[in-house]
């Protein structure tokens, strides 16, 4: 039996409807569609529904702040769970909320994120949001799981956004399209809890429907193979998460931003391995470095733990916990021609800037680097 068919109770290609334990809703949502929530007069299960303020906080325009006043209300007048100015709201479900066996259901494209913990997420459209908000359920035919084996284990220069990366370049585009992914195998056994979840967080950008980290594999037939141990730090090109290079290959790249945050670069490990990089050292002449924790917890633990004062001396800017990385308006945006390094997980054009700015993606250890620099380069401690 799949993971996925375990937490549903039904097997792969049958129909069937879910009470999800979580209906999420964030100010990502346009103003449309909050317009329709605020119409909703009656609600099938409120306690199914938490509605989270992570996307552009504090409001960095009017139709954000008209967002989060509507979504406010909605969250007053039924009486739903309500979070505002915490974080990431993935990390924030993940680590306060989601339990193993738990579904999840939201419009977010990370929600595989979840399968770090045995969870199952969700994507769904805009336009079903409402439905699922006011029925409770969700109904879906249960999809095809492939098991993607790991071996070996990661060097000590190379992280798990690195191999996410190439995985994501090496032909993964629609490959497991409406599919379910599970890694199993040796390599997985040794992986922290970080290192789950940024595997399982960016397994959907394959086009998969979701993700899991299988710990007891025996017996499983795998489709592929993939060997940490071969892994090098590499750099997503603008545009596109699914076109890497070698870093090597990108040195001397200019980069007038760097940007350590977002739902791959925020965590405390994230934070702490930038940190031993630019402890007694100077981020570089005219490029600018902004550092965001994913959470108000990992503020405060690398508050504790001296971090924000090494990211200080070193000439970084820190700013609030939050998911707007890939919003032009609350997180340090980059001009027309400027080239921004980003520990986050988007780069379609505009994402960060201008609409002919440029938006490359790396592991946070690779962001520092480039920092002290001015350019992408390999990382030195």
């Amino acid at each position: 039996m799949t993971m996925i068919e375990h937490v549903l109770s039904a097997s792969v290609g049958n129909g069937v409807t879910i009470k999800p334990d979580y209906i999420v809703l964030n100010d990502s949502l346009d103003l449309e569609l909050v317009n329709a929530l605020s119409e909703i007069k009656t609600l099938a299960n409120k306690d199914q529904l938490i509605v989270i303020l992570n996307y552009d906080i504090p409001a960095g325009s009017f139709t954000s702040a008209e967002i989060q006043k509507k979504l406010i209300h909605f969250a007053r007048e039924h009486d739903i769970e309500f979070v505002q100015a915490e974080g990431i709201g993935y990390h924030i479900l993940l680590n306060k909320y989601v339990k193993e066996g738990n579904v999840v259901v939201s419009t977010g494209m990370h929600n595989s994120i979840f399968g770090s913990k045995g969870a199952l997420g969700l994507h769904v459209e805009s336009e079903q949001i409402i439905d699922v908000c006011v029925k409770g359920e969700l109904t879906l035919t249960v999809p095809e799981t492939v098991y993607v084996e790991l071996k070996g284990s990661l060097s000590p220069d190379s992280t798990m956004k690195d191999f996410m990366l190439t995985f994501l370049d090496e032909g993964t585009k629609g490959k497991y399209a409406g599919k379910v992914i599970e890694f199993v195998g040796e390599g997985v056994q040794s992986l922290c809890a970080k290192q789950k979840t940024d595997l399982c967080l960016l397994a959907a950008r394959s086009g998969a429907v979701s993700a899991f980290v299988q710990i007891n594999s025996q017996g499983i037939h795998t489709t592929d193979v993939y060997d940490l141990s071969t892994v090098k730090p590499v750099v997503a090109l603008p545009g596109s998460i699914h076109q890497t290079q070698s870093v090597k290959a990108l040195k001397d790249t200019p980069v007038a931003a760097c940007f350590i945050g977002g739902c791959t670069g925020g965590s405390i490990e994230d934070l702490r391995q930038a940190a031993e990089i630019l402890k007694d050292k100077k981020v570089a002449t005219y490029t600018r470095l902004t550092i965001s924790p994913e959470t108000n917890e990992v503020y405060l633990k690398a508050m504790e733990e001296g971090l924000l004062e090494t990211f200080i001396d070193s000439g970084a800017q820190i700013i609030n916990p939050g998911c707007a990385s890939c919003l032009t308006t609350s997180k340090g945006v980059v001009g027309s021609g400027e080239n921004m390094l980003s520990a986050s997980c988007w780069n379609f054009a505009g994402c960060n800037g201008t609409k002919d700015s440029n938006v490359f993606l790396a592991s946070s250890a690779t962001v520092a680097a480039a920092a002290l620099t001015g350019y992408v380069c390999e990382t030195t401690k």
